[in-house]
């Protein structure tokens, strides 16, 4: 469980890491649209592949050396925090969408022209 707790609080504070980089990167150039959840998304699935194959094929080969990383437990543990902090990127990143979305839809110029119709211009 201690294992487990561990690979969770370093998988949440390279979410963290990633979310700050990629948000003061966006305050740099307004231009990109740098989204850190969608990364670590990335970030985390290609962990995960190298986890499994060192897991199950390099550890395995030298299991009285590697003892406690090869077993099959210990990578369940290992993919169970990396779900859970992907889950957590996933929900930040929606919420990030939804803001922006808000925030560009937040701009349009309304000019009342009659009861029946109106002007949105964007600005």
């Amino acid at each position: 469980m201690s294992n487990f707790l561990f690979d969770l609080a370093t998988n949440l504070a390279i979410l963290a890491t990633l979310l700050i980089a990629c948000h003061l990167c966006n305050l740099a150039r307004p231009d990109l649209a740098l989204n850190g959840g969608y990364i670590y998304v990335l970030l985390a699935a290609t962990a995960l592949v190298f986890d499994a194959t060192l897991t199950f094929l390099v550890f395995a080969d030298a299991a009285s050396r590697y003892g406690q990383f090869s077993t099959p437990s210990a990578f369940v543990e290992r993919a169970c925090s990396y779900t859970l902090a992907c889950a957590l990127a996933l929900y930040f990143a929606r919420c990030t969408r939804i803001r922006m979305e808000k925030a560009k839809a937040g701009h349009a110029l309304v000019i009342h022209t009659s009861p029946y119709s109106e002007s949105h211009l964007p600005m």
